[in-house]
């Protein structure tokens, strides 16, 4: 997106948000309105969560989770936690985050608390080769090393 903006009739500003949410859910194609949907009434609370964290607020503060250039991601377990943080390690030595990297608490939302977030600032950098990719692999034979 950060490339082709220049070229877009409208240049709008981009956030990127992931929501780490552990318990298997289940995900089918509705033919009908032709978009996935998550079933069951079991997935409540990850549709509360889905529906609310776009606009929450770092505890304590004004300040808004999503920002221009920076990745949020969304977790309530401590070991989801070190797992991204060590994908983000992996990703910055590569040229795709900053050194800015901040573990914060998130304000409680209305029927949801306890949630984290590690926010990332991207580096955006013109010129980048953007068709290198890296796989699964690639990040389990950086880790042992």
């Amino acid at each position: 997106y950060y490339h082709l903006r220049s070229k877009l009739p409208v240049q709008l500003d981009v956030t990127s948000l992931i929501l780490v949410y552990s318990t298997p859910l289940s995900i089918r194609f509705r033919m009908d309105e032709m978009k996935f949907d998550v079933d069951g009434t079991y997935n409540a609370r990850y549709e509360i969560i889905k529906k609310r964290i776009d606009k929450s607020f770092i505890k304590g503060t004004s300040e808004r989770l999503t920002q221009k250039g920076k990745l949020s991601i969304v977790y309530s377990q401590k070991k989801d936690e070190q797992e991204y943080l060590r994908y983000i390690r992996f990703l910055k030595s590569k040229g795709f985050f900053t050194d800015n990297i901040e573990i914060v608490e998130l304000q409680g939302l209305q029927g949801v608390t306890g949630l984290k977030a590690i926010r990332a600032e991207i580096l955006y950098s013109p010129g980048k080769e953007d068709d290198k990719t890296y796989t699964y692999e690639d990040l389990m034979e950086e880790l042992k090393a």
